[in-house]
């Protein structure tokens, strides 16, 4: 299984929120509290619980802005473009292995699939959006082996960050810190899965 944002393509919610933060006169920290942490996590957006609008209006009322943010979403979503050489080696993976996605994702991932057609490499999806769980709950990792019948041990995440890594890992999936694009795919090329 690999992570959206920080893996599968640059993490462009990370690289949406400093632009955002910049517009602001904000510090990254201060904005990624806003809009990632309130809004995002808080409202229950990234979980699927509450629509897009709700969410843009949260970060509008803690901002203190009657301004509507929602084209602030285009310096969000312009920053997820898959990276070419992760959506081949899925791709190439999926040839002789279940390839899944385990993503604290929201409703823009279908956007982001119209836009650039990588979803159809993934038999398995595990999206924040759609589950009601995000990588901050347990059960989120006690998804895939439940969904597919695996044994937890016959899984492996590839996530860019230690946090996750670790809660799969204590979850009984073996895990894969992403660094580079080249570290993973050698890791790949030398058939270590």
């Amino acid at each position: 299984m690999f992570d959206y944002g920080g893996v599968l393509a640059p993490e462009g919610f990370q690289l949406g929120i400093l632009k955002m933060a910049q517009r602001f006169n904000m510090s990254f920290d201060e904005m990624y509290e806003i809009a990632g942490k309130k809004a995002g996590i808080g409202t229950g957006y990234t979980a699927g619980k509450v629509p897009e609008e709700v969410y843009w209006k949260t970060v509008s009322k803690l901002l203190n802005t009657d301004e509507d943010l929602t084209p602030c979403r285009d310096l969000i979503l312009d920053n997820f473009q898959p990276r070419k050489d992760m959506v081949k080696l899925a791709e190439r993976l999926s040839e002789k292995y279940m390839i899944g996605l385990f993503s604290d994702q929201t409703n823009w991932i279908y956007e982001l699939d119209g836009k650039y057609g990588f979803l159809k490499h993934f038999s398995y999806k595990c999206i924040s959006f759609e589950k009601g769980l995000t990588k901050q709950d347990d059960g989120f990792y006690r998804l895939p082996a439940g969904e597919t019948g695996l044994n937890p041990d016959d899984i492996l995440l590839v996530d860019d960050k230690p946090r996750v890594t670790g809660m799969a890992g204590r979850h009984g999936m073996r895990t894969l810190l992403f660094t580079t694009v080249k570290n993973c795919v050698d890791f790949f090329r030398r058939d270590a899965f």
